[in-house]
Order: structure tokens, then C-alpha cells, then sequence
């Protein structure tokens, strides 16, 4: 019997890493605190990050590791971490390769560029993976968390490119098919069932066990288990608290799990770990959705391809744009948070995506399909006039806006924030418009869609070595304790490189976390 490793977890974070210490030899537990396994993976895409990998060396085989790093290298902006994005550049490929030989999880190329792909080393595609469809037993299906209840079992690359089919759609709905975040996560649970992986759920693990300043073990109601602990719990957003204490915005929209409440960042924080990135996260515009919650709490739409599609612009409460609105739903996100001094608020947590009937009728927007009556608590006007008065933003500023961006529009431009100039614009448009993201809003009634502030996930936590070791604040590392995930501190500062920038380091790191938890 090998060292016991007790991993905090099931997301993606945690199974990579369960896999991994289970392959090195440990005897490993997964406690996930809530009843069901797969936390805000499982609501997730499923889509990863990871240059030079495998897939796309198949293919073209255009990429490489010199190139992947001097595209983070261009993006190092804020409390970023050249060993971490070292050991995940060097680390990635390998780790993709073998959780898809060790399990039924299967990478297919999604059609995305990075989301900077004109920065030095950026790619226009190849980077970004999803997992393939994937069929499981019925009674994998009653572990994992439920789905977002209105993402369909369609994977990502056809939404992308307007190849959904309803028949396959339906055939994977009867056959228990699973797509997206639900995939990754049963496939991996799969493996880790299989290899002799232990799972308990409704296991909420609060408090670390130590001796002589060495982590020996945790405490779940009622129990204590003894074992080297790997913290992959996701982070603090559900957590009023912390939010207020680490977060720039006082207000947050939550896309996740509500298993996210620091759980870990605490216990991390009670061994005296030092902390990176706190106040980052995953940000995304995002709109409520009245009829949505997760476990009884309320969760809101992160806003992802609507915002790019032709017939829309994003408007603040004084009737102005403010960002290109095509962007990646991270940076657009953190437009978000522009503070106003002069009024004392954040002027643009109550932003508008507007759009027209012509838009109405092609594109479902958020929780609005195209193809069912408005809601009621969706503003529509007549005129521009009309809809200023219904969203309380002054008229003439919001028709001047409009003017000036449909006379751009027109030729196809925008030339005040550069919409649709960018390879990844032109990929989250559509791809059989006449111009994938730009063109006016011209026909009546016009209509206002609420857009907030929000995020997939904190990103800051305790820090780590390139090996998941998490660090003392005095020196050196804590002894027994690791971190993966988005407990853990991001190595990426600022930045969103690409689509799955999230999950990809999750997977990377969760492994070598693991590897090391049962060879330390």
C-alpha cells in the first residue's frame, strides 16, 4: 500500500490529480463537499488550453513550445509566475496525452484562435481542445452534477460553426451521451473508479490536521482522515466574505458551482500559506436568467458568443460603448469594472446588450429564444427613444451611439474599439453572416438585454511550486499540503490566453500535484 493522499475535489483539478497520485502508487480519497461529483467543470464547456499539444501536432504541426512561450510571455501582465508558466508549458502536452491513454477521454481541435492571436507567438487555431462526445451508464449520470439546464449535449465545435444537429441531439439524449464538461469530467471519473480511486460525497472537509508543522490529514464532519492533502476545491466567489476582502467588485454574478466557498483557500490560509492573484478571477459579462438556480442558489448566464453575432452593441447606464464587444468574455468581463469617482459606483456593472428585431429573429440571446415570445421583464421599445426611457439611459446619447455605430457598421467597421478585426472576433461571430460580427441595428422594436458583472471563478490562492507544493510565507514549502486548480494561485496574472485557458492548467497542474503528493 502505497502513501494515503486525500485530494479536496472532484472537478478537474481533483480527478487529474487523483489519477496521478493513484498511478504513482498512493492510496487516494476524493471528498467532494457537496452530493455530486464534478463541481463547476461539469457546468463547463469542457474546453482546454494547452499549447503545442498533441492533437495539433497530428494535424498541421505548426505549433511549438518556443512559440507558446513567447505568446504568455506577451500577456504577462500582473501577478504572473514564470516558473508555473514554465513547468505548464513543458509539462502540458505530456499530461494531455496520457489522461486521454489512461481513460475514455478523447481531445478533438476546437475552431478557435487564442484569444490575442496578433501578440508575438499567438496562434489563429490548435490551441483549444474539447472532449469528445462520450456515452455512460445511467448511474454515472445520477453522480455527476446536472448539467446547466439549458446547455444541450452539443459539443462546443458545432455551436461554433452552426453544425448542431436536433437528430444527434436527441439520439444523445436517449443514449446518455454526454458532452462538454460533463465528458471530461466522467471520463476521468471512469478511469479513477477503475484504477481504485475512493469517492465520498457530501464530505465537507474545513479544517487540516498537522504535526510539527507537516500536514497529516483533514477533518470532515465526524470523521478524521489521515494522508497527505491536495487542495483542488475550487475557489471563494461563493463566499461573501472573501469576496468583499479580495475582489475589486463588492457585487459578482456567479456562473459556477455553488460548492465554491473558499474551503480551501482557509485551510490553506491556517498553515500559514503565502498567496498570489487575489484579486483575480475568470471574469465574464453576464445576464440573469429568473428561472435558473443550482442547489437553491441563483446563477446567471455568463454572456459568450451572443455579444459577438451581428446586430448588437453593449452600452453602459449612460447610453455609451465602452468595449469591443467581440472580445474574449474575460477582458470584457474586467471592462466591466470601470469605477466612476465622481459618482462613487461601478458605472458599468449595469450595462445593456442592445440589439434589433432582425437580431430577435436569427439568435437566441442569453436566456431569449429566438424562436419563443419576449419575456416580460425584457425591455422593448419602438423607437431608441423608447428603450432609453424603459432602461433609464439618456436618449439621445443611446441613439447618437447607435448612429455613429451603424454608419461604421455598415462597411464593415468599427473603427472606435476594432470590432471584428481579430481572428478570435471573426471565430465567436457567425460564420455565414455577411460579416461575422458587424452590422446595423436598424429594424424595430429594439430591445435591451441587463448585463452584469460576473465570473467563472476566482483565480488567486495559496501559492505553489512548479511540483503543486503549496508555500510557506516564511520560505520554503508547507509540508504535506498541495494546491491545484483554481484554489491555487493562477501562474497566468491577468491574462486569459485561450479558450479553456482555465480548465487546461487545472488538468496540468491537478496532475503534477498529484505525482508529487504520492512520491514526495
Amino acid at each position: 500500500m502505497g502513501p494515503g493522499v486525500i485530494v479536496i475535489g472532484s472537478g478537474a483539478a481533483g480527478l487529474s490529480a487523483a489519477l496521478a497520485a493513484r498511478a504513482a502508487g498512493a492510496d487516494v480519497t476524493v471528498l467532494e463537499a457537496t452530493s455530486t461529483l464534478g463541481g463547476t467543470t461539469a457546468l463547463s464547456s469542457g474546453a482546454v488550453w494547452v499549447p503545442n499539444n498533441h492533437v495539433e501536432a497530428a494535424g498541421r504541426g505548426r505549433d511549438c513550445a518556443e512559440k507558446a512561450h513567447r505568446y504568455l510571455r506577451s500577456l504577462a501582465v500582473g501577478d504572473v509566475d514564470p516558473l508555473l508558466v514554465n513547468r505548464f508549458l513543458d509539462a502540458g502536452p505530456r499530461i494531455l496525452r496520457w489522461l486521454e491513454g489512461t481513460s475514455p477521454l478523447q481531445w478533438s481541435l476546437l475552431p478557435y484562435p487564442d484569444c490575442h492571436s496578433g501578440l508575438p507567438g499567438g496562434m489563429e487555431g490548435g490551441r483549444s481542445l474539447e472532449p469528445c462526445a462520450l456515452q455512460i451508464e445511467p448511474s454515472l449520470t445520477h453522480q455527476l452534477r446536472p448539467p446547466l439546464p439549458w446547455r444541450l449535449p452539443a459539443m462546443l465545435a458545432e455551436l461554433a460553426t452552426g453544425q448542431v444537429s436536433l437528430d444527434v441531439v436527441n439520439q444523445r439524449q436517449r443514449t446518455g451521451t454526454v458532452t462538454g464538461g460533463q465528458a471530461l469530467v466522467a471520463a476521468l471519473l471512469i478511469a479513477a473508479r477503475t484504477a481504485g480511486v475512493s469517492f465520498r460525497t457530501a464530505a465537507r472537509a474545513t479544517r487540516l490536521v498537522s504535526d510539527d508543522g507537516t500536514v497529516t490529514g483533514v477533518d470532515t464532519p465526524g470523521q478524521r482522515l489521515r494522508g497527505r492533502v491536495l487542495l483542488a476545491s475550487g475557489g471563494f466567489e461563493r463566499d461573501t466574505a472573501l469576496v468583499n476582502a479580495f475582489l475589486r467588485m463588492p457585487v459578482l454574478r456567479c456562473v459556477g458551482a455553488p460548492g465554491a466557498r473558499g474551503d480551501g483557500l482557509r485551510m490553506a490560509m491556517s498553515m500559514g500559506a503565502t498567496l498570489g492573484n487575489m484579486s483575480e478571477a475568470w471574469w465574464c459579462p453576464t445576464t440573469p436568467d429568473p428561472d435558473a438556480e443550482i442547489d437553491g442558489e441563483p446563477v446567471h448566464r455568463m454572456l459568450f458568443a451572443e455579444r459577438a453575432r451581428p446586430g448588437t452593441l453593449m452600452v453602459d447606464r449612460r447610453g455609451r460603448r465602452f468595449v469591443n464587444e467581440a472580445q474574449n468574455y474575460n477582458d470584457v468581463g474586467r471592462a466591466l469594472h470601470a469605477f466612476e469617482p465622481t459618482e462613487f459606483c461601478f458605472a458599468r456593472d449595469q450595462s445593456w446588450l442592445i440589439f434589433d428585431a432582425i437580431h430577435r429573429r436569427d439568435y437566441t440571446v442569453g436566456p431569449v429564444r429566438r424562436d419563443a415570445h419576449a419575456p416580460d421583464w425584457l425591455p422593448c421599445g419602438g423607437t431608441l427613444a423608447e428603450l432609453a426611457d424603459l432602461i433609464d439611459v439618456h436618449a439621445e446619447t443611446l441613439i447618437q451611439t447607435v448612429e455613429r455605430f451603424n454608419a461604421a457598421a455598415k462597411d464593415g467597421l468599427d473603427p472606435e474599439f476594432g470590432r471584428g478585426t481579430n481572428a478570435y472576433d471573426r471565430a465567436m461571430g457567425d460564420p455565414q453572416a455577411t460579416h461575422p460580427t458587424l452590422r446595423p441595428l436598424t429594424e424595430p422594436p429594439f430591445y435591451a438585454l441587463p448585463v452584469h458583472a460576473g465570473l467563472g471563478g476566482t483565480k488567486g490562492g495559496p501559492r505553489t511550486d512548479p511540483h503543486g507544493r503549496v508555500l510557506h510565507v516564511e520560505g520554503g514549502v508547507i509540508r504535506g499540503l498541495y494546491a491545484a486548480g483554481n484554489v491555487a494561485a493562477s501562474p497566468f496574472g491577468f491574462a486569459y490566453p485561450g479558450t479553456g485557458g482555465t480548465l487546461g492548467q487545472a488538468l496540468v497542474f491537478g496532475a503534477l500535484a498529484g505525482e508529487a503528493a504520492a512520491g514526495d
